[in-house]
């Protein structure tokens, strides 16, 4: 591969691993180029547009959004593993299974980090029997820009997240097709060529996972950008009004994995 192909492949994989962060920032091309070209003497156009849209049948479609509290806890460490999966699945490559025993695992290592009393292992969950198999493990309390928390359903943040990607997606294929016509982007050889480089993240090669997060309720959470309620409401009508969207920042997912599909070198295992 030359040296071009490595770095599309490098640039999509820091896009995929920054963009919670990076896309609430970057102003919307549509919202921008209309404001530019907009008449000063006609009525300037909500950010934030309103929708007519039943509350309940946004609820009924989407889901509810979870508390600030454990139920937000419980969401952002979803969401992170969920994150992990869809990338993962775009490649081609296994994906993880979460387990319960090392979700408590995971609690422990959290609770650990911030001085809390540990939780008892609880009823009926026992270790996997993988963790006497696995050749080797890991286990982090990952913090900074990665696990922030929007204020909308589950649901609702995994589909804006995915069209946030569209854009950039579509600029870093048309490059990938440009060098290499006809081969497809997303594949195990340019997974492992991004592998050996480290630009995957970092718990990819676990196939059994526990997570467990924290949201930073101490934050002052932040207004959700004018651009990205917009793309909210194109996903879902009446979902800004439903919501009422907000931006908490700084929070904490712990992780542990075992069974790794992939060595360290870039040989796959069984």
């Amino acid at each position: 591969m030359n040296s071009s192909a490595v770095r599309v492949l490098v640039v999509v994989a820091l896009w995929l691993g920054a963009l919670p962060a990076f896309a609430q920032d970057a102003p919307d091309p549509a919202t921008t180029e209309q404001g530019q070209g907009q008449d000063e003497s006609a009525p300037a156009s909500d950010a934030t547009p309103t929708s007519p849209t039943d509350p309940a049948a946004v609820i009924a479609q989407w889901g509810p959004a979870p508390a600030v509290g454990p139920d937000a806890d419980q969401a952002v460490a979803g969401r992170w593993f969920r994150k992990q999966n869809d990338e993962r699945a775009k490649w081609g490559v296994p994906t993880a299974t979460r387990d319960p025993y090392l979700d408590w695992a995971a609690e422990n290592l959290m609770r650990s980090t911030l001085g809390q009393p540990l939780l008892p292992q609880p009823a009926g969950v026992v270790k996997p029997a993988v963790i006497a198999t696995s050749p080797r493990s890991d286990q982090t309390v990952l913090g900074g820009a990665e696990p922030e928390f929007w204020t909308v359903s589950d649901d609702l943040w995994a589909a804006w997240r995915e069209g946030s990607l569209a854009q950039p997606m579509a600029e870093a294929m048309a490059l990938w097709e440009a060098d290499h016509p006809g081969e497809p982007y997303y594949s195990l050889d340019g997974y492992l060529r991004l592998f050996k480089l480290r630009q995957t993240p970092r718990f990819d090669p676990y196939r059994v996972i526990g997570v467990a997060g924290r949201v930073n309720a101490n934050n002052t959470p932040m207004a959700v950008p004018g651009a990205a309620q917009g793309k909210l409401e194109q996903i879902a009508p009446g979902s800004v009004a439903v919501y009422q969207p907000v931006i908490y920042p700084d929070n904490l997912v712990a992780v542990v994995g075992y069974d790794p599909w992939v060595t360290s070198d870039g040989t796959l295992r069984p």
